[in-house]
């Protein structure tokens, strides 16, 4: 075991997932169209094969030069099924475009804010505290419909915690910090302790390792005595709308000073990848 710790002043945020379409499925969606609604797509001579199952949206898939996500095309194709508006019929041309209307419309309409749930991404978020993950947790679990998003939270009955501490952005001078690396490293050092006693307990009684059970009791009674700013990982998956949501309350400024570094940076790694989803 170590007794060596490690400060951490900036979050993880890493999107590792989204939604993709089938073509096969938009090929008979787009079947489906052309007979129940014919004049909304274009005439079957531009079908060409490698563009026939997108030809639901007028930009067939591309915009200025950029191959739309999947998430960015599964909200706009929701939208288009609501009104019939596909292909030739299409109003609004660009996937940006017709997004801003459903989901950020002008003053004095309203949104189609439905849309947006259709879109799901995961992201691996490390880096935080578990303090902030109890935030997150506390505020936000639940079904990804009307809250944050679905949590799977690194372990601390299955794992040795590495000896990580995530420095608060208050802690700002040397001072605070140096502090701050003292009082984790006693800490620290007070939980591997635990486990080392509590393990050559074990052994000394059994003849053998604690495992299963055994260990686990061990390992979860140990977890007490990590502070609240333990780092900690987890795997987040979400919507756009509650993602929103989360980057308005979360980088206000009187939100937790941790929470909105976070909230910061993942708001900015939405936008990078899905531009059009996120204003």
């Amino acid at each position: 075991m170590s007794h060596n710790i490690t400060l951490i002043t900036e979050p993880t945020v890493l999107p590792i997932a989204e939604m993709t379409l089938i073509p096969e499925g938009l090929n008979s969606m787009m079947d489906w169209v052309a007979d129940y609604r014919p004049e909304c797509l274009p005439e079957k001579t531009l079908f060409d094969k490698d563009k026939r199952a997108m030809a639901l949206f007028p930009h067939y898939g591309t915009e200025n030069e950029r191959s739309l996500t999947g998430n960015e095309l599964l909200v706009e194709l929701a939208g288009r099924s609501c009104y019939h508006s596909y292909g030739a019929k299409a109003g609004r041309k660009s996937n940006a475009e017709y997004i801003d209307r459903m989901l950020f419309p002008q003053a004095g309409t309203l949104p189609h804010g439905s849309v947006a749930y259709h879109a799901k991404m995961s992201f691996f978020i490390a880096g935080v505290s578990r303090r902030l993950s109890h935030e997150l947790i506390r505020h936000y679990v639940g079904s990804d419909r009307n809250e944050e998003g679905s949590p799977s939270q690194e372990s601390t009955r299955y794992t040795e915690h590495p000896g990580f501490f995530v420095v608060h952005p208050y802690l700002n001078s040397k001072e605070t910090r140096e502090n701050f690396f003292v009082s984790m490293t006693r800490a620290y050092l007070e939980y591997q302790d635990f486990l080392t006693t509590e393990i050559s307990h074990y052994k000394h009684l059994h003849g053998i390792d604690p495992s299963g059970k055994s260990r686990k009791r061990i390992y979860e009674a140990a977890a007490g005595y990590l502070p609240m700013q333990a780092a900690t990982s987890f795997v987040w998956t979400s919507n756009p709308a509650a993602l929103t949501k989360l980057f308005k309350e979360r980088t206000d400024e009187a939100a937790d000073a941790e929470f909105q570094r976070l909230a910061g940076k993942w708001q900015a790694v939405c936008r990078e990848r899905w531009p059009n989803l996120f204003r």
